[in-house]
């Protein structure tokens, strides 16, 4: 609240220091006490009165908050602190607008006032009208003839074109008008800034007038540029890339590799020039001059394969005058820029660039140089990664031996033994993941893969004293070991389909964390195998440990998301839900800070990443599938559940079932799929086309899970207690209950609504049985599966169908009368389907109706899979339970009805009621069994484990040697209370909604 007071008398200064101090303690109740104390002595003391809307806004009273500052606004206020106050209240009630209203009538009053003229443009910055934007700068700019609010106004241009969804209007109009308005103030000698010169750049690009950004960097404006290290020389070479000037471009990069022989996009840059100066024959110009003007040009292999040679020997030349083979002062980037020659070389496979393939040296020898050099480094087994497609035809056993022979003379603990120094091990470690990058691993047998995951195990624990003195901050050296014996056994587990390899790796990894308390990569894969195992229980404290924030909410956020749920723990669920999406509700006004503070300090440049950015997390799967599950969680949750209906829950969430307001088409996949690490060979990693097929299936789901979340609500509304959404305008003069919105605004019959969705629903949920990867299984390192197959195996596709149809058709029932011809076939038709569905909920539960303890080859283990399937089930039939309600609902008015007219009637024989009422009375009787029955198998899970005698259950193998009894029952510990949680709150949601279908008497 800078500058609160900048326009009070030192008297009303004091009178409100007690309101900002305990609004910025927290302590609102306290504010609003002061704030109605002060305004009975001072009633037109309106910044009060505001103070007193935020105080009222922060505990909840929101309604009052906005009276307040209604009132206020209605006086039209100009004084700063009272603007200040109300911004900040119209900031947190997300009515940015309303700022930019309070500023416009603030100017009229005094239109020389510098600040509400830059508080205004500002305001509009918020809601991104960037066309008034531009008006409010100029005029500003105007008044107060400042280079700052002049450029405001040329970026409000830029933004206009870059917002525009006519890009020829753009390129022809925007860009074009805000290149003259900086060329004005170049013509008149007033550009005297960076900022501003990066802004010309920036529009020449949009106009990709290359040339013409040329001619600035060689210009006086160019030496305004001076904060970058190289920036104009990076610039330049950028440009002739985009120029396609190959041999300028490949000059100026190898200048600049010169000066930074360790930046890798030179390289990338450079070798793409030259390839292309190769390929098109190209040759130096004649003249001298020309020549001496471009300079050196490596349009050849030769000069190619020189200039790297010449940098590998620079890098070299350190070592022999250092003596530290180590590389703590060689560069990476030569040695690696070497192989990336090779690698291109060897893709491009043209015979005649042979010679030169030979003068770089095979991809053995190099590799085995670089690991010689670099291998005590961490980075050594990433940065060599990449090439071990080139030694395809290496024996991978003797290429390992090898690189520990080819070891530098002056290295220290280079043998596979255990390393009794902290380079020793790293250098261990590099050669045992490249063994496995290169499958070694992959082809010995499974007796021989637990030996070599034992000895992995042993090396960590006796290589923990490396690390003693260490604060708990840091992670142990010996890390990977731990994690390489957890990846073999996982091997080992899908190879063999015994459970007891699982929860050995979860044993290990339980181990490694309480050594290594900040290892992110152990805390991840941990969280996944608990899940895999079918325990929720212990991943909330490890993801809270991972100190997610916010855009990796986004980008890590689906390994707790996609299972929460599905193994039962509604609780946590709705707590992951709510912090999720904060972060994404939160992220539009984080970004307006960040535009905003780029138009404050000049950081033009960066206002287009911020408005992608924006984009990009508005768009996010991860938000829409949230935002879905958490209405879904609502429904099933909060349904008819103290005082809340089924109609009411569904009403006040604001679904409009006819309208689709999801952007298939914008929808991106935010996942980060590659923060698991892995050393498996490249057939076994996660591929872009595996990835691709991934975020399909997920955006296939959230369509699924979509369809069913509109199809819910439209049966709400069929309901005779739906009442009109007051929040959406819809047809005043239709009936309650009968017409709802369309996409056209035109007014629909609320039963077609739900016959296209549940039409809609069909279809898809045929597609997806139809889709070739449903069941497709990715590396365990790579992205979850999504739950459609266990979705579409327990037929609840066709059981929520068929429940939807018995909406409909009961709707539709209720508007016939009795001497309508299909009558008496649409009660047939009810009938048929309360039959179906009955009969496909027997079969469903039949298979659910199994304990969570299986005996397998004379041992006992837990069915993992139990729960998830369990927790569709109950989901499913909680939402039959509902759509039975609306039906319940709307018959027991028919009846009423009937019985009302009938009783009317006096003499004569009494019109027996439609049968019907009887039958569907039966069908409530029977669902009420059925739904006992599934209560009973979820109770059965924690009885299960109440009465187990866990010394005769075992999770592993009984002769181990790295993990104590104690330890091995603290996760069986873990595992129970995870499995009787999330039989607990299944049972209470079940247990509410059976009590509901008993209260439904017809």
């Amino acid at each position: 609240m800078a500058g609160r007071s900048g326009h009070v008398d030192a008297v009303n200064e004091r009178r409100l220091k007690p309101l900002y101090d305990n609004l910025d303690n927290g302590n609102y109740k306290i504010a609003l006490q002061a704030a109605d104390k002060l305004l009975k002595k001072h009633k037109d003391l309106h910044c009060a009165k505001v103070l007193k809307a935020l105080a009222l806004l922060r505990i909840g009273r929101r309604k009052e908050s906005f009276a307040l500052t209604e009132e206020v606004v209605a006086v039209k206020p100009t004084d700063e602190p009272t603007l200040s106050a109300l911004s900040i209240c119209f900031r947190e009630m997300q009515k940015p607008e309303l700022i930019v209203e309070i500023y416009s009538s603030a100017l009229k009053s005094h239109p020389q006032n510098e600040e509400f003229h830059t508080h205004l443009f500002m305001a509009l910055v918020r809601i991104g009208n960037a066309k008034r934007q531009q008006q409010v700068a100029m005029a500003l700019y105007k008044v107060f003839p400042k280079n700052p609010y002049y450029f405001w106004g040329v970026m409000s241009v830029v933004m206009q074109g870059i917002t525009s969804p006519d890009q020829k209007l753009s390129s022809t109009m925007f860009f074009p008008l805000s290149e003259k308005m900086v060329e004005k103030m170049v013509k008149e000698k007033k550009l005297d800034a960076e900022a501003e010169v990066i802004l010309y750049l920036m529009i020449l690009n949009y106009l990709s007038k290359h040339e013409k950004a040329l001619e600035i960097l060689d210009s006086d404006l160019g030496k305004l540029m001076n904060s970058e290290f190289h920036g104009i020389p990076c610039r330049k070479a950028e440009l002739y890339f985009k120029m396609e000037k190959w041999a300028e471009a490949n000059s100026a990069y190898r200048k600049l590799l010169q000066n930074e022989p360790d930046n890798w996009s030179f390289y990338e840059q450079y070798y793409k020039s030259a390839f292309k100066l190769i390929d098109s024959a190209w040759t130096p110009p004649e003249s001298e001059e020309e020549k001496s003007k471009l300079g050196q040009v490596d349009h050849t292999l030769d000069l190619v394969v020189s200039f790297v040679e010449e940098r590998v020997e620079a890098e070299m030349a350190k070592t022999n005058t250092s003596g530290d083979a180590g590389g703590g002062r060689m560069l990476r980037g030569p040695f690696l820029a070497r192989l990336e020659l090779l690698r291109q070389l060897v893709e491009r496979g043209h015979e005649e660039e042979a010679a030169a393939r030979e003068r770089i040296g095979t991809a053995p020898d190099l590799v085995r140089h670089y690991h010689s050099l670099f291998g005590a480094k961490f980075c050594c087994y990433s940065d060599l990664c990449r090439y071990t497609d080139l030694l395809a035809g290496e024996d991978g056993a003797i290429f390992t031996q090898s690189l520990v022979d080819a070891r530098s003379p002056n290295a220290e603990e280079e043998g596979l033994s255990i390393a009794t120094s902290i380079k020793g091990l790293q250098r261990h470690l590099n050669t045992i993941q490249l063994s496995r990058r290169l499958g070694i691993q992959a082809n010995l047998s499974i007796s021989e893969k637990l030996d070599v995951a034992m000895e992995m195990a042993a090396t960590h624990r006796q290589s923990l004293r490396l690390a003693a003195g260490n604060i708990t901050a840091d992670h142990q050296y010996a890390d990977d070991y731990l994690l390489l014996a957890v990846h073999i056994l996982l091997d080992v587990w899908e190879e063999s389909e015994n459970d007891k390899h699982l929860w050995k790796a979860i044993l290990l990894l339980e181990m490694g964390i309480k050594n290594s308390q900040h290892n992110s990569q152990m805390k991840l894969l941990l969280m996944r195998l608990y899940c895999l195992a079918g325990a929720f229980g212990p991943v909330p404290d490890l993801f809270t440990s991972l100190d997610i924030k916010h855009i990796q909410q986004d980008t890590l956020g689906y390994n707790a998301a996609r299972f929460v749920k599905s193994l039962g723990h509604f609780s946590s669920a709705n707590a992951l839900y709510n912090s999720t999406l904060r972060f994404f509700t939160s992220n539009h006004k984080d970004t307006t800070e960040h535009i905003i503070a780029a138009y404050k300090f000049g950081s033009f440049h960066k206002i287009p990443e911020f408005l992608a950015f924006r984009k990009r997390v508005q768009h996010s799967l991860h938000f829409a599938q949230t935002t879905v599950e958490k209405m879904l969680l609502d429904i099933m949750l909060e349904s008819e559940s103290g005082n809340k209906s089924f109609e009411f829950v569904v009403q006040d969430m604001e679904i409009i079932p006819a309208n689709d307001d999801t952007e298939w088409e914008l929808l991106r996949d935010n996942r980060d799929l590659h923060c698991f690490v892995s050393w498996a060979p490249k057939e076994r990693q996660l591929s872009e086309e595996d990835a691709a097929i991934s975020s399909e299936q997920e955006k296939r789901w959230l369509r699924l899970r979509s369809l069913l979340l509109r199809a819910l609500s439209a049966a709400a509304h069929l309901s005779p207690q739906h009442l009109p959404s007051l929040t959406h305008a819809e047809n005043a003069n239709a009936p309650t209950a009968t017409v709802t919105e369309s996409n056209n605004g035109e007014a629909m019959d609320r039963g077609e609504v739900l016959r296209r969705l549940i039409k809609e629903l069909s279809s898809h949920a045929a597609l997806l049985r139809e889709d070739p990867n449903l069941n497709k299984r990715y590396p365990l390192q790579g992205p979850p599966q999504t739950a459609t197959g266990e979705y579409l195996a327990g037929n609840h596709d066709s059981l929520l169908l068929a429940g939807l149809r018995l909406v409909l058709n009961v709707y539709d029932f209720s508007s016939l009368s009795s001497e309508d011809a299909s009558y008496e076939k649409m009660q047939t038709t009810i009938y048929d389907l309360s039959q179906e569905l009955l009969t496909t909920l027997r079969d469903s539960l039949r298979r659910s109706r199994r304990s969570i303890v299986i005996e397998k080859d004379e041992e006992k283990t837990l069915d993992r899979r139990m729960l998830s399937e369990v927790e569709q089930l109950v989901e499913t039939s909680i939402f039959l339970i509902l759509l039975s309600g609306v039906c319940y609902k709307t018959l027991r008015k028919l009846k009423q009805a009937a019985q009302k007219r009938s009783r009317k009637k006096k003499g004569g024989p009494q019109k027996p009621l439609p049968e019907i009422f009887e039958k569907f009375k039966s069908y409530l009787e029977e669902l009420h069994q059925l739904m006992d029955g599934l209560h009973m198998a979820v109770m059965d899970t924690d009885i299960v484990f109440l009465f187990l005698k866990l010394e005769k259950m075992q999770l592993t193998d009984s002769d181990h040697e790295f993990y104590t009894e104690e330890e091995e029952r603290g996760v069986w510990s873990k595992v129970e209370e995870s499995y009787q949680e999330s039989s607990k709150e299944m049972s209470e949601a079940l247990k509410g909604k059976i009590e509901y279908l008993a209260s439904l008497k017809l």
